[in-house]
């Protein structure tokens, strides 16, 4: 009998833990709504911007460079996102709002250089089905007394 209970003890501990549900997204046929102070990619208002240089100045990463865009006057921010490491500071101190973070994650590149954002590039946020065509809807996390579970926001 003893070695019977040796035998299903790793059993019984490892079956609660594989009959709960699944604390996996299924991206991308799924992706989670993020909070509302998400960092995600920046946006730019160029509208907005008053050239005061102040989010370069600011940046620890010096991810930000002030160039000039074409048929506008003064300059506006440049990011590398190679370097960048999303802290926060330019949207924090950009005394108009100018920046604002959004929810998009879904930047990477292999060439380091895709990864520096003109402020056009900025300026203009794709869709969330254009960068992810398999989305199919959004989801978000809720928490019970014993785990974490999703619940669907929005089907797309």
């Amino acid at each position: 009998m003893a070695l019977v209970k040796k035998i299903l003890k790793p059993f019984m501990v490892v079956a609660p833990k594989v009959l709960r549900s699944s604390q996996t997204v299924a991206y991308p046929d799924e992706r989670l709504v993020f909070s509302p102070r998400f960092r995600g990619r920046h946006r730019l208002h160029l509208d907005r911007c008053i050239h005061c240089g102040t989010c370069a100045r600011v940046c620890p990463c010096s991810s930000i460079l002030l160039v000039e865009v074409e048929g506008r006057e003064g300059k506006y921010p440049r990011i590398d996102y190679g370097t960048c490491s999303l802290c926060g500071f330019c949207v924090e101190f950009c005394p108009t709002k100018a920046l604002e973070f959004t929810d998009l994650v879904e930047f990477s590149s292999m060439d380091r250089g895709r990864l520096i954002y003109t402020p056009e590039m900025l300026s203009h946020v794709p869709d969330i089905k254009e960068v992810i065509p398999r989305l199919k809807r959004r989801i978000e996390p809720y928490l019970t007394e014993s785990e974490m579970k999703y619940r669907k926001v929005e089907e797309l």
